[in-house]
């Protein structure tokens, strides 16, 4: 088992032993769905209530899980993620646990599929929502991810779930053009 693989086991548990519902997406989902990239990182979106934050991050120190900052709480209330550092003997790693706070993502923990990784059983994100995912991103290497996932799903993708949420999402922002982007892509690459 590989670094990552530690990491992922051991996050997998912590979720499991507290009955934390959660998706792993980020560059592992990524590399399964599209074009396989390294990454040093566990992206993890979770449903956890804000009262409950403490007493999980009591818990995740047991798995190798610590506060990267003093002042981890601000940061979660700030910015919806919780970073981990990972530590258990020389193994090291990082971990950014994304709390769910729209329908988007509670749906998308919702259908997320049980794969397994090595001999890890994680439940990660279906491809859709993964698309749905980075096609709200700004970041370059979003696209990119993009392009690999519609390249090395294309046939087996539920277009019509992708396109009913991107509509919601350019209904509500009438700045947003995601519905089009996503066609855009489709026909380019896809």
């Amino acid at each position: 088992m590989n670094y990552l693989e530690i990491q992922l086991k051991a996050l997998t548990e912590c979720l499991s032993e507290q009955k934390i519902k959660y998706v792993i997406l980020g560059g592992i989902a990524v590399s399964l769905y599209g074009e396989p990239r390294l990454t040093a990182d566990i992206d993890v979106n979770v449903i956890l209530e804000k009262e409950k934050l403490g007493e999980f991050l009591r818990n995740a120190r047991r798995y190798g899980f610590y506060p990267v900052f003093t002042n981890e709480l601000e940061i979660i209330e700030e910015t919806g993620v919780i970073p981990l550092k990972f530590i258990r003997g020389k193994i090291k790693g990082k971990t950014d646990i994304i709390i769910a706070e729209n329908i988007l993502e509670y749906n998308a923990i919702k259908r997320g599929r049980i794969k397994k990784i090595s001999s890890i059983q994680v439940r990660l994100v279906s491809p859709e929502d993964l698309i749905i995912h980075k096609l709200t991103s700004t970041r370059p290497r979003d696209f990119e991810d993009l392009r690999g996932i519609l390249w090395r799903q294309k046939g087996k993708l539920d277009i019509k779930y992708i396109r009913y949420w991107l509509k919601k999402i350019d209904e509500t922002d009438k700045k947003v053009r995601l519905y089009k982007l996503f066609n855009q892509l489709l026909k380019v690459g896809g």
